[in-house]
């Protein structure tokens, strides 16, 4: 009995010792994460050479982080960013906007970088996105806008088009297909894409370690690999390690895959109540090529355009094709044509 006491003893300090390890390891790779504060509307303005104005705007029950360019009496555009990107993620198409007129409005979605982070999963649901875009609007005097999202934020312009089409001019979608294409071409059943951290991102706290972990390593990693070589690199990588460690925002961006994001009523044919295009890139890694084939049949082919060369980060690939596609879509309505 005595030497049984022992060995529990001894597993036990063993145990203490282990635990003592593990938390100190988790620790440090959480600090590798700290990321300095960066200013990049200073960064975006040097960049663009165009005045760009930041401020911050209640929507409702958060304030957003909003940045402004071109002129104010100019057709409003509202420009929706993914994950796991912030506003700047349109600092190359947002001049060609605003040197053609348009009013342009850049958010950091709820969550993310500068604006404000709810807590709880719930708080990161369609509507919950929606309500924010509205509420912009609503705080800046806007009846109608154009729209434009990219991945999650293209997740949110599709639920403004199906569910607040009043509010919208025309949308043009990139890197994110039509719900109904989503689902048939289930992009876990797709060999070719990579899908596997959706259902990671479902586990509660790991995520947030591991994307911290080395430095942000893995997230770091994961853009440069599936991106143009050299797109992620010096401010630009530096803008985005910046905005993950802000107030601990990969926490609250993480919580978009936590939380029942694509629900949302549709009509059976799918056809949109308003104008849609959709623009992909032909590299991307993330969305499987029958899911744009989808949407293609769900809208018309003409509707759809693919830039080739681009991956999933065509906003950061291809800024000029990208800004002239939205001239040229949003510009038929403005310049009276059908």
């Amino acid at each position: 009995m005595l030497a049984s006491g022992r060995a529990a003893v001894t597993a036990l300090r063993w145990l203490a010792a282990l635990s003592i390890l593990l938390a100190g390891l988790g620790w440090a790779a959480w600090r590798s994460g700290d990321r300095a504060p960066i200013d990049e509307v200073a960064i975006a303005e040097a960049q663009s050479g165009v005045a760009l104005e930041s401020r911050r705007v209640r929507t409702g029950d958060v304030s957003l982080h909003v940045v402004f360019a071109g002129p104010e009496a100019g057709p409003p555009v509202v420009l929706l960013h993914g994950f796991p990107e912030l506003w700047y993620s349109w600092h190359g198409v947002m001049p060609l906007l605003a040197r053609a007129g348009y009013r342009v409005i850049a958010p950091d979605l709820r969550g993310y970088n500068r604006s404000d982070k709810p807590p709880g999963r719930d708080a990161y649901s369609g509507d919950a996105f929606a309500r924010d875009v509205l509420g912009l609007l609503d705080a800046l005097g806007i009846e109608r806008a154009f729209v434009a999202g990219h991945d999650v934020g293209a997740g949110v312009a599709w639920t403004l088009v199906f569910q607040h089409p009043e509010r919208v001019r025309r949308a043009l979608i990139l890197s994110s297909p039509h719900p109904f294409a989503w689902e048939r071409a289930r992009p876990q059943d797709d060999p070719d894409s990579i899908s596997w951290f959706r259902s990671f991102f479902k586990l509660p706290f790991l995520p947030e370690l591991v994307a911290r972990a080395g430095g942000w390593w893995l997230p770091t990693r994961n853009l440069q690999r599936t991106s143009r070589p050299g797109t992620f690199e010096g401010e630009t990588l530096a803008v985005f390690q910046s905005a993950w460690a802000r107030d601990n925002a990969m926490s609250s961006m993480i919580d978009v895959y936590r939380s029942d994001f694509r629900r949302q009523p549709l009509p059976e044919d799918g056809k949109p109540p308003v104008p849609v295009r959709y623009v992909f890139g032909g590299r991307d890694a993330y969305m499987p090529r029958a899911a744009s084939e989808l949407t293609a049949e769900l809208l018309g082919k003409g509707a759809v355009t693919e830039l080739p060369e681009a991956s999933h980060w065509l906003l950061h690939e291809e800024p000029e094709q990208v800004g002239q596609l939205l001239i040229d879509f949003f510009g038929e309505l403005v310049q009276g044509r059908p």
